[in-house]
C-alpha cells in the first residue's frame, strides 16, 4: 500500500463515487476501480458494497480510512513542516572578543530582519579557542580576528582594525613628545599585553619577530578595558584596537605611539569548517556579514 493508493482511496471516501472520483482526479474509472480492487487483495477484504444505486463503506473500509487519513495528515505536516524546519535548528556562532564588540551586533541586527524565529546561542572567547571550537563542530560559524591558517576553514574578509601603541598623557613618551619609538624602546618598557592567543597578541608578536624582538610583558589580560585602565595610571604601555581608544586620545588621558617601521593591523573574518552543510539561515549570515561593513 502506498501514498497514491491512499489518496485516491480516501477521495472514493469522500465522493462515493468512482466516476466523480475520476473526474476530479482526471483519472478514468477503471484505473480508480483498480486501485480499490488492489487494496481489497491486500488487506483481504471488501472496502465498499453497492446498495441499490450507492456505494457505501463497510466496517474494513471505515477502520482503513480512519487510519489513512492519520498517515495523510501526518505526511503533509511532515511534508509541509520541514520547508521551515531548518528556521528552527539553534545556529551555534563564536566570535573573538573585538568583533564582539563592534560588529557582531550590527550583524545579528541585519539577520534576525528574514531569520527572526531561527534561535541563537553566541560564545565568546579567545581566537585560538574559537577556532578550536570550530574544528570540534562545537560551532557552526566563526568570527575571527587575526591571520587564518588551518587549511581545514574556509574564511571570508569582513572587517578590519588598526592598533596603537598607547601610554598615559604622564608617560616620559607623551611628555616629551616622542611619539614614534624604535621596536627595542618599545620592548624594554613595561608592557601590559593581551593574553597569547589573542589576536592582537598574535599580530604583535608576528611583527616583533621579524625584527627578531621577543617580550615578557608586566601584566596580561584577556580584558581589554582592564589594560586600558592600567595604562591611564601610567603601570606601562600598551597595544590596543584604535576603536577601544579613541575617546580616551580626545580626552588627553592617553597618548597614542607609533613603533618604527611596524603597522599593527587586524583583519576579521568569519569562518565556517569547508565540510560544514549550511543551512540557508546560515548562509544568510555569512551573507549579512560579507554584506555590512
Amino acid at each position: 500500500m502506498n501514498l497514491r493508493q491512499m489518496y485516491i482511496f480516501k477521495e472514493v471516501c469522500e465522493e462515493l463515487s468512482f466516476t466523480k472520483t475520476a473526474k476530479k482526479l482526471y483519472m478514468t474509472q477503471p484505473a480508480i476501480s483498480h486501485v480499490i480492487s488492489d487494496l481489497e487483495a491486500e488487506i483481504g477484504g471488501k472496502l465498499f458494497e453497492r446498495i441499490g444505486r450507492k456505494i457505501h463503506l463497510t466496517g474494513t473500509g471505515e477502520i482503513l480510512l480512519h487510519k489513512v487519513v492519520r498517515i495523510i495528515e501526518l505526511h503533509e505536516e511532515l511534508e509541509n513542516g520541514f520547508k521551515y524546519q531548518e528556521e528552527l535548528v539553534t545556529i551555534r556562532i563564536g566570535s573573538s572578543i573585538t568583533i564582539a564588540n563592534f560588529w557582531l551586533q550590527k550583524w545579528i541586527k541585519e539577520w534576525r530582519r528574514k531569520y527572526g524565529r531561527t534561535p541563537l546561542k553566541i560564545q565568546v572567547d579567545s581566537a585560538t579557542n574559537i577556532e578550536e571550537k570550530l574544528l570540534n563542530n562545537e560551532i557552526d560559524i566563526a568570527l575571527m580576528e587575526g591571520a587564518i591558517h588551518n587549511k581545514q576553514l574556509i574564511s571570508h574578509e569582513v572587517s578590519s582594525y588598526e592598533m596603537s601603541v598607547i601610554c598615559s598623557s604622564n608617560h616620559d613618551f607623551a611628555k616629551s613628545g616622542r611619539l614614534e619609538i624604535a621596536a627595542e624602546e618599545f620592548a624594554a618598557q613595561p608592557l601590559l599585553l593581551r593574553e597569547k592567543g589573542s589576536a592582537i597578541r598574535d599580530t604583535l608578536d608576528s611583527a616583533l619577530l621579524l625584527k627578531h624582538i621577543y617580550v615578557d610583558p608586566m601584566m596580561t589580560s584577556v580584558n581589554s578595558q582592564a589594560l586600558i585602565q592600567a595604562v591611564k595610571y601610567d603601570f606601562g604601555i600598551s597595544v590596543i584596537p584604535d576603536l577601544l581608544v579613541m575617546q580616551q586620545v580626545k580626552e588627553g588621558d592617553i597618548a597614542k605611539l607609533s613603533i618604527k617601521d611596524i603597522r599593527l593591523f587586524n583583519y576579521n573574518s568569519i569562518c565556517y569548517h569547508r565540510d560544514k552543510y549550511l543551512s540557508k539561515p546560515m548562509q544568510w549570515f555569512i551573507d549579512c556579514c560579507i554584506r555590512i561593513k
